[in-house]
């Protein structure tokens, strides 16, 4: 009977644990959660050939980010993170990945306020505090591009997007011989991607790296020097 039991218990357990787990979202996203007046941030990793992940904290959300954390062993699967010393208002969390290729690329950014308040009723049960600043209610809503509808831009040779397939193309047939660098920004300006070295002809860039849908500002660099600025849609 004993042993009947003990094996009832264990599959509850292992249900509330894999339960749990799926509660938590993939990369661009992030869970949030409060507890005891430190910050846990979790995601699911669904790269391969990654150099580096780290955690990175602002208190403007825009400028100022600064690591606070390292992945130890950056594999695909559940990751997670504590904060153990949050600043008392805001703070705002992204997730910095560096693939092997050197591609840079970032998560959403999530604001979590942390007051008296908050602090008192996390020592009592964890509380979901992570917001995007696409919406204030905790719930992580796509974030559409701001371009007008009829914006039109004339497509780049170099930097492309596939029509066929929605992956973007970037093929420069003089990689070997320059330091090309490229970086790709939002319609708010943002920074959302950057390879800082590209080594290749040609290469095939993921579209599942941009966070959302919509049109993308490229800046293509040699050394210091812009050699090209364009836009991409991503869909």
């Amino acid at each position: 009977m004993k042993r009947f039991f003990s094996y009832i218990l264990f599959t509850l357990l292992s249900y509330c644990a894999l339960a749990q787990e799926a509660e938590i979202p993939a990369l661009p996203s992030l869970k949030i959660e409060t507890k005891e007046g430190y910050n846990f941030l979790s995601w699911v990793n669904t790269y391969d050939g990654l150099k580096s992940v780290q955690i990175q904290r602002s208190a403007d959300s825009v400028l100022n980010f600064v690591t606070i954390g390292n992945i130890a062993k950056p594999v695909s699967g559940v990751q997670r993170f504590t904060d153990k010393t949050p600043m008392l208002g805001k703070n705002y969390y992204k997730v910095r990945v560096l693939f092997q290729s050197e591609l840079e690329w970032f998560s959403n950014t999530y604001k979590v306020i942390l007051d008296s308040a908050t602090i008192a009723a996390s020592r009592q049960q964890a509380l979901l505090t992570g917001s995007t600043k696409a919406t204030s209610t905790g719930k992580e809503e796509e974030i559409e591009s701001k371009e007008p509808k009829g914006f039109y831009y004339e497509p780049s040779t170099q930097v492309y997007t596939n029509p066929y397939t929605g992956h973007v193309v970037i093929s420069l047939n003089d990689a070997n011989e320059k330091r090309y660098s490229l970086r790709f920004y939002n319609p708010e300006k943002e920074e959302v991607l950057y390879i800082s070295r590209i080594k290749k002809t040609h290469i095939i860039l993921d579209k599942y790296n941009f966070n959302a849908r919509g049109t993308y500002q490229f800046k293509l660099f040699d050394g210091d020097t812009v050699k090209e600025t364009g836009y991409i849609t991503i869909y």
